[in-house]
């Protein structure tokens, strides 16, 4: 009986991390704090454990915690499924006590979890990167000398909040906003185009699997560009870099591409890599247990869930990918329907962590 426990503070990429560890353990168990409470509707989850801590800062007597539940429910691997607690495994891994998913060391996920940060480090490795500036507040950029030279469209977006949050687009100097909630502001140039995603398994700078995709209002698609899988070998090779690592990047129409952001952790649509074969679950483990070889696999093209279910009716029109993902929610259908759904009501509308 294998388990794996899930440290969760929140229901989005969580869920999808409990869904591929499904898929690979017996029994999963979620250690969940903030709203991960929904995951415990999922028949995916075997257990459901409130945490008191705070996974952002935590404490001794916190570790203490996880180390006893590891050891009470005999876990044979202990999984990140966000910033936090990705970073919480990297600067505190070794003391839980149990076997846990390869992860960065802290200060590599620390300089490219940040925005401003990952900004510099794609220029001192000559990876392509849009323009970019940091002020603590909008009357600092207001004031900046450079500010009138500012060529807009641009993009206003937090140094360290997913998901999107905080994303704003402006597209003249007269919709600068006054003031934002956060601080501080990143400044970028936007890259008109396309937006694609590149997720990699790697171990001591070495990719060992990845998985490529190109998503729209209507559908994903998987892709491969080269030229993006030999900048993001630099950047592992350069922080022999461990786990998952992925990153958002904008195509030009004449090709050329930019890199917008990084993403240290698991994602959002790690469960359509799974559909194609490459569930980065079981990988990481398999590396983790000294094992190789990942399996081939298939190239994915999936309408959003939105247009899967405007062909019900005509099932004949899906591909295999298609019905694979609809076999995907109707396993769990409480929670995986909701989960499908959060993009396709036009909660966001982002392309590489830039508003269309």
């Amino acid at each position: 009986m294998k388990r794996a426990l899930v440290l969760a503070n929140g229901p989005r990429i969580q869920y999808r991390v409990l869904r591929c560890a499904g898929e690979c353990f017996d029994e999963v168990y979620v250690l969940g704090a903030i709203d991960a409470y929904l995951l415990k509707r999922s028949r995916f989850c075997e257990r459901y454990i409130d945490f008191t801590g705070d996974f952002a800062n935590i404490r001794q007597s916190d570790l203490a915690d996880i180390r006893r539940l590891c050891a009470v429910h005999k876990i044979d691997m202990v999984l990140p499924s966000c910033s936090r607690t990705t970073r919480l495994l990297a600067a505190h891994g070794a003391e839980i006590g149990a076997p846990y998913y390869p992860v960065p060391d802290q200060e590599t996920f620390d300089a490219l979890d940040d925005k401003w940060r990952f900004a510099g480090v794609c220029a001192d490795l000559g990876l392509p990167v849009p323009l970019t500036r940091r002020f603590e507040t909008m009357a600092d950029l207001r004031r900046d000398p450079d500010c009138a030279r500012l060529e807009f469209p641009l993009i206003l977006k937090p140094a360290a909040m997913s998901g999107g949050y905080g994303v704003r687009r402006i597209d003249s100097a007269d919709a600068l906003p006054e003031h934002l909630s956060y601080t501080p502001i990143i400044c970028q140039a936007y890259v008109p185009g396309e937006e694609l995603s590149a997720f990699y398994l790697c171990e001591a700078g070495k990719i060992f699997a990845s998985f490529s995709y190109r998503r729209t209002l209507t559908k994903l698609e998987e892709i491969r560009v080269p030229a993006i899988d030999a900048h993001a070998s630099r950047l592992v090779a350069h922080f022999r870099y461990d786990g998952v690592i992925g990153f958002d990047v904008r195509r030009r129409p004449d090709g050329e591409i930019a890199f917008i952001e990084c993403n240290p952790r698991f994602w959002y649509h790690m469960e359509v890599a799974m559909l194609a074969g490459l569930n980065f679950v079981t990988l990481g483990c398999r590396l983790r247990e000294g094992e190789s070889g990942p399996p081939d696999s298939d190239t994915l093209k999936i309408r959003s869930p939105r247009r899967l279910c405007g062909n019900l009716l005509t099932p004949w029109r899906l591909n295999r990918a298609e019905r694979a993902y609809l076999r995907y929610i109707v396993r769990d259908p409480a929670i995986s329907g909701w989960a499908a759904f959060q993009s396709a009501i036009g909660r966001y509308r982002l392309a590489g962590g830039q508003l269309l």
